[in-house]
C-alpha cells in the first residue's frame, strides 16, 4: 500500500497542508479573539472618557449659566427678593429642562428660594454663604448631584447665595454619551446602579442594583480602575470602571461604561466560520492542485524512465520512444536525458557494428558516422587504430622500407659531413669569442676608471664650490669689519669732543672754586678729578683710534688678499667644470662601448652554442641514421613475409 512514489509525495503533502491550515486557522482564530477583546476593551476605556468629559462639560455649563446670572442687575434683584417667577423664568433660559434646580440663600446659609426638582433636603450651604464655591458632585440624602455654588456680593451691596445644579438620577446625558460612545454608561451611588443605560427585557433601566464585590473593593476602597470583561444584565460586556468623587475629593461613588460583547462575538464567529471554510476550500484546493501536478511532472515522466532503462537493460535500443513533451524540470531533463543516452547508445552500437563487419571482410577503409561520446570513445580509438595498423601499414610498410633504406644511407652520409663541418665552425667561433671577451674586459675597465674619475672630478668641482662660497663670505665679513672700523672711529671722535668739553668744564670749575674761597675747596677737589678723568680719556681714546686706524689698514689689506684669492678661485672654479664635463663625456662613451661589447659578445656566445648544438645534432643524426639503415633492412625482411594487395 501506498508504494507509488507520486502517491507517496500526494499523501504526505496533503498532510502537510491540512497541519499547516490548521495551525494557521488556530493562530489566526486567537490572534483575532485577542485583538478583537483589546478593541472592545478599548472602546469601553473610550467610552468611560466620554462620561467624564460628558460630567466636565455640564458642570462647566452650570458655571458658566452663573456668571452670566451674577452679572444680570434684574436676576440679582429677583435673587434678593426671593421672587420666584422671575427666578424660575431665568432658570429655564439658561439651563432648560426638568433635571436642572436653582437654590436661593442669604448670607446665613438659609434657603430663600428653590425650583422644582431639587432632590436634597439637609445639604449644608453654610461654607458657601461664607464665601467658598462648590464645583463637583455631592453625595447627600442618599442622593447624587452635579452642583456649582458660589456667594454674591456686588457693589451695590446686594449679597445673596447662588446654587445651580442637576441630579445625576437624570437620563438625557447618559443617553448622548450612549450615542457618542457607542458604549453603555452607569453612575454608581456608592455601590448601587443610581442611573443607567442599560435595560431589561421589560424595557426599564436597571437601576438599583449592587456593584460586583471585587470590583467596589478595586475602585471604592483602593481608589483604583478596573478593566476587564463582566456580566452585566445577563449580558457579557467589555467594561472599564472609574472612581467618582465629590467636591471634597471623598469617594461617592464610579463610572461605568461598557461595551456589548454581543456584536465582537457576533464579529468572531463570522471570522472563525469564514476562516474554516477559506482553510477547507484552500486546503482541498491546493491538495487537488498537488495530485495533478505530481501525476503529470512525477508519476508518469518516473514510469517512462522506468521503461527506458528496462529496454536498455534488456539491449533493446531501437524500440520506438513516446512522443510526449515532458516538463522542463528535474525529472523531465532526466528523463529526457535518459532517453538520449539510449538513442546515443543505439547509434554507438549500430556504427561499431558496422565498421567492424567491414573490417572482417578486409575493407579498412571504412570511418565511424557518429560521435563516439565519453567511455565509448575507447571503442572509436580502438577501430581507428586497427583500421591503421593494418589497413595502412600494411599497404605502405613494403614500399616504403626501401625508400627508407635508401634515404638513411644518404643522410647518414650526409650528417657525418655536416658534424665535420660543424665542429671547425665551433673552433673558430670560441677563438673570436675569447678576443672580444678581452677587449669588452678592457672596455669595461675603462668605463670603470672613467666613472671613478667623474666621481672624484665631481667632488672637487663640489669642493671648489663651497671654498667660493666660503671666500664670499669671509670678503663680506671684511667690508662688515671696515665699515664696523668707522663707526666705531667716529664714537671715539665723539669721546674726544666729550673729553675736551668735560676739562673746560672742570677748568671752569675750578676758577669759580677758587672765587669760593675756603667754601669751594670740595668743588675744586671734585673738578681736579673731574679734569684727571677727562684727561684720562681723551689719552684712551687716542690710543684706541689709533688702534682702529692700524685694524681698517688691516682690514683693507686682507680685503684686497680676499678678492684676488675669490678671482682665482672663480678660474679654478671654471677649469673645474670644464674638466668634470669632460671625463663624464668619456665616462659615458665607455659605457656606450661597454654595452656594444657586450651586445657582440651575447650575440657571438648565441652563434657559438648553435654551432654547437648543430654539430651534436649532426652527429647524433648520423648515428641515427646508420641505425635507421639496420632497422630498415629488418623491417624489409619482416613485411616480406605478409602477402598484400599493393
Amino acid at each position: 500500500m501506498f508504494k507509488k512514489l507520486g502517491t507517496q509525495i500526494v499523501l504526505i503533502t496533503t498532510i502537510c497542508i491540512v497541519v499547516v491550515v490548521a495551525v494557521m486557522l488556530t493562530v489566526t482564530i486567537i490572534a483575532f479573539r485577542g485583538y478583537n477583546d483589546s478593541i472592545m476593551l478599548d472602546r469601553a476605556v473610550v467610552g468611560m472618557q466620554v462620561l467624564e468629559d460628558k460630567v466636565n462639560s455640564e458642570l462647566g455649563d452650570l458655571e458658566d449659566a452663573y456668571s452670566m446670572m451674577k452679572e444680570d442687575g434684574d436676576f440679582r434683584d429677583a435673587a434678593v427678593a426671593a421672587d420666584a417667577a422671575v427666578l424660575n423664568d431665568y432658570l429655564q433660559k439658561k439651563l432648560p429642562g426638568d433635571d436642572f434646580y436653582m437654590i436661593v440663600g442669604d448670607k446665613t446659609g438659609a434657603i430663600t428660594f428653590k425650583s422644582d426638582h431639587y432632590p436634597l433636603k439637609s445639604f449644608d450651604y453654610g461654607p458657601v454663604a461664607n464665601g467658598r464655591t462648590i464645583k463637583g458632585i455631592a453625595r447627600c440624602d442618599e442622593e447624587l448631584v452635579a452642583m456649582y455654588a458660589s456667594y454674591v456680593k456686588d457693589q451695590d451691596g446686594q449679597e445673596f447665595m447662588l446654587c445651580l445644579g442637576f441630579t445625576m438620577e437624570a437620563t438625557d446625558w447618559l443617553d448622548e454619551v450612549m450615542k457618542t460612545s457607542n458604549c453603555d454608561a452607569t453612575v454608581w451611588n456608592w455601590n448601587i446602579r443610581y442611573a443607567t443605560t442599560l435595560k431589561r427585557d421589560n424595557g426599564e433601566r436597571a437601576t438599583g442594583t449592587d456593584l460586583n464585590e471585587d470590583v467596589a473593593e478595586a475602585v471604592l476602597q483602593k481608589n483604583g480602575k478596573y478593566e476587564g470583561q463582566h456580566d452585566v444584565v445577563d449580558r457579557h460586556y467589555y467594561v472599564s470602571y472609574q472612581t467618582m468623587t465629590d467636591y471634597e475629593g471623598k469617594i461617592v461613588g464610579a463610572y461605568w461604561a461598557g461595551a456589548d460583547a454581543r456584536d465582537a462575538d457576533a464579529e468572531f464567529g463570522t471570522v472563525t466560520a469564514l476562516a474554516i471554510v477559506i482553510g477547507a476550500v484552500g486546503a482541498i484546493g491546493i491538495a487537488l492542485f498537488i495530485f495533478i501536478f505530481c501525476m503529470k511532472r512525477v508519476t508518469k515522466p518516473l514510469a517512462q524512465a522506468e521503461n527506458y532503462a528496462n529496454e536498455m537493460l534488456e539491449g533493446q535500443l531501437s524500440t520506438t520512444n513516446v512522443t510526449y513533451k515532458f516538463a522542463d524540470d528535474e525529472i523531465g531533463k532526466f528523463v529526457e536525458v535518459l532517453r538520449s543516452a539510449k538513442h546515443g547508445m543505439n547509434d554507438v552500437v549500430g556504427d561499431s557494428s558496422r565498421i567492424l563487419q567491414a573490417m572482417a571482410n578486409g575493407d579498412f577503409t571504412e570511418t565511424p558516422s557518429v560521435r563516439y561520446p565519453g567511455v565509448f570513445e575507447d571503442i572509436e580509438k580502438n577501430i581507428l587504430k586497427i583500421e591503421d595498423d593494418l589497413g595502412v601499414t600494411l599497404n605502405n610498410m613494403n614500399t616504403s622500407s626501401d625508400e627508407v633504406l635508401t634515404g638513411s644511407n644518404q643522410m647518414a652520409e650526409g650528417s657525418q659531413s655536416l658534424a665535420d663541418g660543424t665542429t671547425k665552425q665551433a673552433s673558430a667561433i670560441e677563438e673570436i669569442s675569447a678576443t672580444i671577451a678581452e677587449v669588452s674586459t678592457q672596455v669595461a675597465n675603462t668605463a670603470q676608471n672613467a666613472a671613478q674619475a667623474g666621481d672624484l672630478s665631481k667632488q672637487t668641482q663640489d669642493k671648489v664650490n663651497e671654498q667660493d662660497r666660503e671666500i664670499q663670505n669671509m670678503v663680506q665679513a671684511m667690508n662688515e669689519i671696515s665699515t664696523t672700523s668707522q663707526e666705531i672711529e667716529k664714537i671715539i671722535k665723539t669721546i674726544e669732543d666729550i673729553a675736551f668739553q668735560t676739562n673746560i668744564l672742570a677748568l671752569n670749575a675750578a676758577v669759580e672754586a677758587a672765587r669760593a674761597g675756603d667754601a669751594g675747596k670740595g668743588f675744586a677737589v671734585v673738578a681736579d678729578e673731574v679734569r684727571n678723568l677727562a684727561s684720562k680719556s681723551a689719552e684712551a681714546a687716542n690710543s684706541t683710534t689709533s688702534l682702529i686706524t692700524a685694524s681698517i689698514e688691516a682690514v683693507g689689506k686682507g680685503s684686497k688678499i680676499a678678492l684676488s684669492t675669490a678671482e682665482s678661485m672663480k678660474e679654478v672654479k671654471e677649469m673645474s667644470s670644464q674638466t668634470a664635463t669632460l671625463i663624464t663625456q668619456i665616462a659615458s662613451a665607455s659605457a656606450e662601448q661597454t654595452d656594444s661589447i657586450r651586445q657582440i659578445t651575447t650575440g657571438i656566445e648565441q652563434i657559438s652554442q648553435v654551432i654547437q648544438t648543430n654539430s651534436a645534432t649532426a652527429e647524433e643524426t648520423a648515428a641515427s641514421c646508420e641505425e635507421l639503415s639496420g632497422q630498415s633492412r629488418l623491417l624489409k625482411d619482416q613485411v616480406s613475409r605478409f602477402k598484400i594487395n599493393r
